[in-house]
């Protein structure tokens, strides 16, 4: 797996910190999180077949 280092302000690093917390992650697991979602939502790596599922099951229904 590729390391990366981010340079956060500290309102964004404790924001980062308290989302994590709220969702039972460590603040790197939940920035890797922001970053994947994000990937997707713009197209730019695919979502993995179990995780399509996944996220479905998470939509609000219409």
């Amino acid at each position: 797996m590729a390391r990366i280092i981010v340079y956060l302000r500290d309102q964004d690093h404790k924001a980062l910190h308290q989302l994590a917390v709220r969702e039972y992650r460590v603040p790197k697991a939940q920035a890797a999180l922001i970053i994947r979602k994000e990937l997707e939502r713009l197209g730019l790596v695919q979502i993995e077949p179990e995780q399509r599922e996944e996220y479905r099951d998470k939509q609000p229904a219409s």
